[in-house]
């Protein structure tokens, strides 16, 4: 009976272990969860951060494009009310080169 007992001690204790093991191992497999979706946020944000600093540069380039192009039309503007006559000339001969080109 000594054995029997024994046994079933052992045996109680070894559920109890195992039990203990899976508590461990459903603990760990959340953490793991939490953590994996901390880093996917994290890296969610870090790369709403980057778009908002690209797309910023990217309007800031465009407007200073469009603020140096009107100053290039206005500036030929001017060149050409200042001079029309070579203007149409010039405008003559580059009309008769791409016409030879193609």
């Amino acid at each position: 009976m000594a054995t029997a007992k024994s046994t079933e001690e052992a045996s109680a204790e070894l559920n109890k272990e195992l039990q203990a093991l899976r508590d461990d191992l459903a603990s760990l497999v959340g953490t793991v969860k939490d953590l994996a979706a901390r880093q996917a946020e994290h890296a969610m944000d870090s790369a709403k951060e980057t778009v908002g600093h690209v797309t910023e540069r990217l309007r800031m380039t465009a407007s200073e494009a469009r603020h140096r192009g009107e100053e290039a039309a206005t500036e030929v503007e001017h060149m050409i009310a200042s001079r029309p006559l070579t203007s149409v000339l010039i405008a003559l001969g580059i009309g008769y080169v791409i016409g030879k080109l193609r």
